[in-house]
């Protein structure tokens, strides 16, 4: 390696002897080699990125795309809150108005144009700002956007820093602009209004943001997604080749193949593994009943053929295996991991791993943020149901605390050494932070529990004795009823301190209570019940 750097400081060094410059005294382009042309153009592009940062901020960025959503969207935001109901019922209700539905349709291509220009103008700009950002970051993928139900902030924002959000609006453009249904959309009303809820939280003053609305590169256009598909083919026929046992050169082959398999018994009489062949982990592990509802459910999409089982398996695998691709690249583009909370997607995704077999591109420290996030969002509704519920004005009053990296911490203790045993073991690192949480829940407990008890003997109840004798005289104490604490000492109960030393102690335990509260665990589990 020293050598090969040597060789390297060497051969600029050459490249710069070799310059010479012109009777004006102005270098002589012919002079200039290729390592001296392609680190000129290398500190061009590098001083242009650093102006385009400068010209426009994150803030700016997301203030424009909020302000475009609520001006378009804001009147059915504001009937949401209102009547206090979530965007998907919101959107249904939408749903039943014709002439809401009709504009809406009419409205959504011209909508889809213009925030595809907007994004195609500053879109490179919030692109260099994370890619230089050196903080902890997780890119979501695998869905449209996240469910308003599974706010990303009250799961993975208590371990990264910044959350990377796609719009919902670039992500359905193709659909929006080629056959828009009341379906579709349902969709999009559901997703908008999900996508505003996190305005707030990603217009806070803090740095770096937590929550920031970009999309991810292949989201553009049409073309973009081609590219992807393309880039994808590999894992696609690797994906063939799992279900059906045979080697498919070609994308189109394997649509051929797919084609002539128009009933669920042929395509299962081809079948060789059938348990990848999932549309949906939420219609079980059946492969017949996993393409029965695929033809149910998704056939009124554009492309669909709803007497063709066959083209449902190759919908899927040419949807499926290009949008765990896409995640990869993503999470890759911006400098993070990826943020899978979908069943579906996140199978995909670790079979796009297994089929790629090769050793991951990702560093250490964003292998670890991605095993702790997965745990955070799949135990959130298994162990940990709890943590769905943490406001996302929690998160941010760690952040501004400067609490982030205790918490993080705590979260994140013994996995590294879990993942050097098996970087693929999700299930073992899942196990080890519902540990970690549980185990700073109960000393949490605990020491709520031994506050209690110091603030009742601080007024000279003795928590012990009341329990022997069976009498509380926790009234005299509290109030200093000089009668009532008589009363309490003949039953055996402590004698109540002097005022001096009430005072003395009572701001002590009131000192420890702040910090408490004020800790990373005291304002994590402040919206937790006791259980």
């Amino acid at each position: 390696m020293q050598f090969a750097n040597q060789e390297l400081a060497d051969g600029f060094r050459r490249s710069f002897e070799a310059i010479r410059l012109r009777p004006d005294g102005k270098v002589d382009p012919t002079s200039l080699d290729g390592r001296i042309r392609a680190m000129t153009l290398a500190i061009i592009a590098m001083k242009q990125r650093d102006e385009a940062k400068k010209s426009l901020s994150l803030t700016q960025i997301q203030e424009e795309y909020f302000k475009f959503l609520f001006r378009e969207f804001g009147w059915l935001y504001d009937q949401m809150k209102k009547a206090e109901v979530t965007p998907m019922t919101a959107a249904e209700i939408t749903a039943r108005n014709d002439h809401m539905m009709r504009n809406l349709t009419e409205a959504l291509p011209e909508m889809v144009d213009v925030i595809r220009e907007f994004w195609l103008s500053v879109g490179d700009v919030a692109g260099y700002h994370l890619q230089d950002s050196q903080h902890l970051k997780v890119v979501f993928a695998g869905e449209v956007f996240p469910a308003y139900w599974e706010n990303a902030v009250s799961t993975a924002g208590l371990y990264v820093d910044t959350i990377i959000l796609p719009c919902p609006i670039t992500r359905l453009g193709t659909m929006l602009k080629g056959a828009p249904s009341e379906k579709l959309n349902k969709l999009v009303i559901n997703h908008v209004l999900t996508a505003m809820t996190y305005r707030d939280i990603a217009l806070a003053q803090v740095d770096p943001p937590i929550a920031m609305i970009v999309p991810n590169p292949d989201d553009a256009d049409d073309e973009d997604r081609e590219r992807l598909i393309l880039r994808a083919t590999s894992a696609i026929c690797a994906h063939a080749k799992y279900l059906f046992d045979r080697t498919f050169e070609s994308v189109n082959e394997f649509q051929e193949f797919c084609i002539h398999l128009k009933t669920v018994d042929q395509v299962m009489k081809e079948l060789k593994r059938p348990d990848r062949l999932i549309f949906d982990t939420r219609w079980g592990t059946d492969p017949v009943q996993q393409i029965s509802m695929s033809i149910k459910e998704n056939s009124d999409f554009p492309g669909m053929d709803l007497q063709n089982a066959g083209h449902h398996v190759f919908a899927s695998s040419i949807g499926r295996m290009p949008q765990a691709l896409g995640a990869q690249q993503a999470a890759i583009h911006f400098g993070g991991s990826p943020l899978i909370n979908a069943e579906t997607s996140w199978l995909h995704f670790t079979w796009l791993l297994e089929y790629q077999g090769a050793p991951r591109e990702d560093n250490l420290t964003n292998r670890h943020s991605m095993h702790v996030v997965r745990a955070l969002t799949s135990e959130a509704h298994n162990n940990l149901e709890w943590l769905g519920n943490v406001p996302p004005e929690t998160v941010l009053d760690i952040r501004k605390r400067g609490l982030a990296d205790e918490l993080r911490e705590l979260l994140g203790h013994g996995v590294s050494s879990l993942i050097s045993i098996n970087p693929d073991n999700y299930f073992r690192t899942a196990d080890q932070v519902v540990d970690n949480l549980n185990s700073a829940f109960l000393k949490h407990q605990q020491a709520l529990k031994d506050a209690r008890l110091q603030k009742l003997k601080l007024y000279g109840v003795d928590v012990a004795a009341c329990a022997a004798t069976g009498t509380v005289a926790v009234a005299a104490a509290l109030t200093g009823n000089v009668t009532l604490g008589a009363i309490s000492g003949a039953l055996g109960i402590a004698g109540l301190p002097n005022f001096k030393d009430i005072k003395t102690k009572f701001k002590q335990i009131a000192d420890e209570d702040k910090a408490r509260r004020n800790s990373p665990t005291g304002l994590l589990f402040s919206h937790v019940k006791r259980r």
